[in-house]
């Protein structure tokens, strides 16, 4: 009996072995995949820098995340309005337009920073928030239509 409970016991540390050491050789390989993948970040861009690029017609996706009433009152010429109510809907339509550059606006500009900071995390790489928002638009003089 003994002796059974010594084999027991040396299979049971050989296991244990064998699954430190797996756990081990995968956080190693986890870290230097993270490593590897590209970090991606947003800029920021200024009513008047945007003015210009679309005076360049400059290839670019505008995106008004307000809610559909706010967007329906006043926006910046040919923005599509994605609410920021469904950040699914706003992922699946954006999809197509990742070589694009893509500018989101808010209200203010602070919650568009918000989706800019969650769109990067999902790979989107030519990301542009424009300082302001809206505000910062109208403000600079910019074109709002309805």
């Amino acid at each position: 009996m003994e002796r059974k409970k010594k084999i027991y016991l040396l299979y049971a540390g050989i296991f244990i072995s064998i699954i430190a050491i797996a756990i081990t050789n995968y956080l190693i390989k986890m870290a230097e995949m993270r490593r590897s993948m590209p970090v991606y970040t947003y800029l920021s861009i200024s009513p008047k820098e945007l003015m210009d690029t679309m005076k360049q017609n400059k290839e670019l996706t505008l995106v008004d995340i307000r809610v559909r009433e706010y967007y329906n009152e006043g926006r910046i010429k040919d923005a599509v309005n994605l609410p920021y109510t469904s950040m699914k809907a706003m992922n699946k339509a954006l999809k197509n337009d990742l070589s694009k550059d893509i500018v989101l606006y808010s209200e203010d500009g602070e919650r568009s920073k918000k989706y800019c900071e969650i769109l990067v995390t999902l790979g989107y790489s030519k990301l542009k928030n424009l300082d302001g928002g809206i505000k910062g638009w109208k403000d600079a003089g910019g074109e709002i239509e309805k």
